[in-house]
């Protein structure tokens, strides 16, 4: 396949972040590189890059500018993002692994809209106060656990460009190691957050042979058991203390495939159990002790906005009728005089 290059909305920020590296610009480039990172929509996109860097104090300036620079283009953004119909969302299906499995959610978050940037997409802002890249997890993959298909959902100022089936060839020749992409599939921008939607996780663990029959017996009474309560270390009333925790609920089901476990834990609310605590609970180990964990998936619920996409879509004929009376002037006629007569609505102007 052959691959599109970069799209050249990308190359004023790849431009600054190279020239960066020698220092702040000279006075007299200020406005160009300004001018060039607004007209790509990339103002944004190059103070959230400086702020993740100790700057120099003589970088001052450049960053005021930047910064007033932001303030407009934010103001107008914020403006229009809602109504925007260029905007498109993403969700993304991705694999973690290798180095990337020791990154906390915001470094792979981060990750993630690196490598959509490098490969030249128009990858948005968010809303926040202070603004980062539109890429938001689904349900956290734990830390140093690989992921084998999770997901994210990504923000785009416009349409990619290229369908989305080659989106992952492009990102993939991109992306840093540990880190691959499976599958983009355009979603309504009106849709829930995959993260809202998550209801369970499935994990595969592999068993060390040495403790396989016991841990084949433990799983079984486990099984067969209405209640399992955890002694979880905690506080009661600003005080250390061991509370008992069900755990039986949490755990929809468990399988052996040979020396590999399976097993499915709900996600309550955005709440789960941290999966490698709850394995040894139920083995009776130390959570130290289990090791070589991988989440297999996240399964989610049917999106309720999606059932009901009518009360999300914009109301044109409504909005057209309102620019009609806008535009045509105000038909109220006030009447002076006694506090009892009515005030007379519509009919023919004076």
């Amino acid at each position: 396949m052959n691959l599109p290059p970069p799209a050249p909305e990308s190359a004023p920020l790849k431009a600054f972040q190279a020239m960066a590296g020698g220092g702040p610009p000279a006075a007299e480039e200020v406005e160009n590189i300004i001018l060039a990172l607004d007209q790509s929509s990339n103002l944004e996109h190059a103070l959230a890059w400086l702020r993740d860097r100790a700057l120099e104090p003589r970088w001052a300036p450049f960053r005021a500018r930047l910064k007033a620079a932001v303030a407009v283009s934010r103001a107008r953004r914020m403006s229009r993002w809602q109504t925007d119909p260029e905007r498109r969302t993403l969700r993304v299906l991705f694999q973690v692994d290798g180095p990337a499995v020791g990154l906390h959610p915001p470094a792979l978050a981060a990750l993630l809209a690196k490598a959509i940037l490098d490969a030249g997409l128009p990858l948005a802002m968010g809303l926040e106060k202070t603004p980062r890249p539109a890429v938001h997890l689904a349900h956290p993959l734990p830390l140093g656990c690989p992921g084998r298909a999770e997901l994210a959902d990504v923000g785009f100022t416009r349409a990619a460009g290229v369908p989305e089936a080659e989106l992952p060839a492009l990102l993939n020749a991109a992306a840093p190691p540990g880190l691959r992409f499976l599958s983009c599939d355009l979603v309504p921008n009106h849709a829930s957050p995959a993260a809202d939607l998550c209801r369970s996780a499935l994990w595969r663990w592999a068993c060390p042979g040495d403790r396989l029959a016991s841990a084949r017996e433990q799983v079984a009474a486990f099984l067969a058991a209405d209640r399992f309560e955890w002694a979880k270390p905690g506080k009661s009333g600003g005080q250390k203390a061991i509370k008992q925790v069900e755990i039986r609920t949490l755990v929809l089901g468990m399988a052996w495939a040979g020396a590999t476990l399976e097993f499915r834990t709900a996600i309550l609310s955005g709440q789960a159990p941290n999966p490698q605590k709850l394995l040894a609970a139920i083995l009776g180990a130390e959570p130290a002790e289990i090791t070589g964990l991988e989440r297999l998936g996240l399964e989610l619920a049917e999106d309720p906005r999606l059932l009901h996409a009518d009360r999300y879509q914009p109301k044109l004929h409504n909005m057209y009728e309102d620019a009609v009376l806008l535009e045509a002037g105000s038909h109220i006629r006030i009447v002076e005089g006694d506090d009892d007569e009515p005030l007379v609505l519509g009919g023919n102007r004076p």
